[in-house]
C-alpha cells in the first residue's frame, strides 16, 4: 500500500502531478491519500489526483481518508465522470479502513 499525506491546502492539476509522480509500482495496489491536515482543495486537484491514481496509474482502489466534505465531493464527481467510482472509498477515519 503506498500512503501520500495531503498538506493543508491544494489546487492545481500540477500539484496534483507532483503528489503522483514520485509514486512507483501503483499498478493493482491501494493508495490511501491521508487528508486528515486538509482544510481546503480545489476541484481541479481533486479530479486530477483520481485520474493520476486510478486511471492513467491503474490502482486498484483509491483512499481517501479524512478529507472534508467538500474535497471528498469533488472526488466522488471526478471518480464518477471518469467512471472509475467503484475503486474509489472516502473514510473518515483509519478504523473505517480495516
Amino acid at each position: 500500500m503506498l500512503t501520500v499525506t495531503l498538506p493543508a491546502l491544494v489546487a492545481g492539476r500540477d500539484l496534483a502531478d507532483a503528489f503522483v509522480d514520485p509514486l512507483t509500482g501503483i499498478d493493482g495496489d491501494r493508495v490511501t491519500v491521508d487528508a486528515r491536515e486538509l482544510t481546503s482543495g480545489t476541484a481541479s486537484f481533486a479530479a486530477q489526483l483520481v485520474r493520476r491514481i486510478l486511471v492513467d496509474a491503474h490502482a486498484q482502489r483509491l483512499v481517501l481518508l479524512g478529507a472534508p466534505d467538500v474535497f471528498a465531493g469533488y472526488a466522488r464527481d471526478a471518480a464518477r465522470k471518469l467512471h472509475v467510482a467503484e475503486r474509489l472509498d472516502v473514510l473518515d477515519s483509519l478504523a473505517e479502513a480495516v
